[in-house]
């Protein structure tokens, strides 16, 4: 017997089919039926990113060259023993203050005092023997001196009995032999010889004594040099050089370090002190060559910065600056005074300094959190229409919590601060402090 198999009836297939296909275009049509407008705002504002906004501003700028380098002491100098001698005592050590010439050691003064006194005694031989008291001045006159007068006496005496014995022997007949006048005549040159001998040896006892005093002063110069001192003014040695520097009110010097101690025998020229003159001190720093344009002008302003003071400015000038730059490594030196009235500033410290240049008037900042960097781009973002807008842009100098924008702004816009890091052009927004743009323009630096 056959098996069969009976066929499926078709009706039963396209009737569950139909069911199918109506369920799924009725679900489909549910999918697609759109929300109520108010749905849909909702839905947008429960996407969009809440920022804040504030206003760029512009501002007038002074400019600055950033330079560092080393501070130096307006002058530093070592103190030395003009003359050697054994160190019997020691007035002043390091950190100590001191006036210009005051006495900074003792030198032994025993043996320089000796030859003083042994330079008085010839001296003095040398004025009795010219019989007077005073060392002769130069427009001394040595015929007043007793010898050379005397001399000059005699001479004249002698003159005038030749002359009246020439008058004798000359009558006829001759009233005085000839051996008679030949010895008058023999002794008015004798005299006159006399004279000129006495008048000589004056003028050479005047020389001598001038000597003699010369070296008494010498010798005096050496007792007095047994005292070690600091710089003394100018005047002191020439009464017509007279530096203002030395007769500025308070002038002082620093003791910098001390190589001599008591009981020391110093030979000449020995380092006995280190002195600093620290009322100016000169910052020295080395500056690129590009900024040869910049800084040009003797006496251009400056603050001067060192660490132990922190934003503490220090007022400076410009006071020298090298023509050429070095080839070595494209730098050119300046030099910046400051006065350090209360030396505050050390000399050897290392400093900071910004030179003033110029002033731009219109520079355009935004606030610090307002920028957005990515590797190597820098944006900002504002708002248009409620959705977010990037503009890129170039930066500047810092000041404070505001930072300079160079390029990529006019200065009048608002800019986000908040809510950046979910920004992109397009993103919708929804502003939660809007501030109306300003525009500000101040005069002086920058915040």
């Amino acid at each position: 017997m056959r098996n069969t198999i009976k066929p499926r009836p078709r009706l039963a297939s396209a009737r569950a089919a139909g069911t199918i296909l109506l369920g799924a275009a009725l679900l489909a049509g549910g999918c697609t039926k759109k929300d109520p407008p108010a749905q849909q705002a909702k839905k947008v504002e429960d996407l969009a990113v809440p920022v804040i906004l504030r206003p760029a501003k512009i501002e007038s700028v002074q400019r600055n060259v950033e330079v560092v380098g080393t501070l130096f002491g307006d002058e530093d100098t070592t103190i030395s023993n003009k003359v050697p001698g054994k160190v019997i005592a020691i007035y002043h050590d390091v950190g100590d203050r001191v006036k210009p010439g005051e006495p900074l050691a003792q030198l032994l003064r025993q043996d320089y005092q000796l030859a003083v006194n042994q330079k008085q005694r010839a001296l003095q031989e040398m004025l009795i023997k010219l019989e007077t008291d005073k060392v002769p001045p130069a427009d001394f006159d040595v015929s007043n001196l007793p010898a050379v007068r005397k001399a000059r006496l005699e001479m004249g005496n002698a003159s005038a009995k030749y002359e009246r014995g020439k008058t004798l022997h000359d009558q006829q007949p001759p009233l005085l032999s000839d051996q008679d006048f030949s010895d008058l005549t023999t002794a008015r040159d004798v005299a006159k010889s006399t004279y000129d001998v006495e008048l000589q040896t004056a003028r050479t006892l005047v020389g001598e004594a001038r000597t003699r005093d010369a070296d008494v002063a010498v010798a005096q110069q050496a007792l007095d040099d047994t005292q070690v001192r600091t710089p003394r003014p100018a005047s002191v040695y020439d009464a017509e050089q007279t530096p203002d520097l030395y007769m500025k009110k308070g002038h002082t010097y620093l003791v910098a370090s001390r190589m001599a101690s008591v009981g020391e025998l110093k030979p000449t020229i020995t380092a006995m002190f280190r002195l600093v003159d620290d009322d100016v001190v000169k910052l020295k720093a080395n500056v690129p060559e590009r900024y040869v344009p910049e800084i040009h002008e003797i006496g251009q302003e400056a603050d001067v910065f060192i660490e132990a003071y922190g934003n503490k400015a220090f007022e400076g000038k410009v006071a020298r600056i090298n023509p050429q730059v070095d080839p070595q490594n494209r730098t050119f030196q300046v030099q910046i005074d400051v006065p350090n009235a209360k030396h505050q500033l050390p000399p050897g410290a290392f400093a900071r300094a910004l030179v003033k240049t110029h002033v731009d008037e219109r520079v355009i900042f935004v606030p610090q959190e307002a920028v957005v960097s990515f590797a190597g781009v820098n944006k900002v973002f504002t708002v248009k229409d409620n959705k977010a807008v990037e503009i890129g842009v170039d930066l500047g100098d810092r000041r404070g919590d505001w930072i300079e924008v160079t390029a990529g702004l006019t200065g009048t816009e608002l800019v986000a601060v908040k809510g950046t890091s979910k920004l992109a052009t397009g993103v919708p927004v929804i502003v939660e402090q809007p501030l109306a743009p300003t525009t500000r323009a101040v005069a002086g630096a920058a915040e």
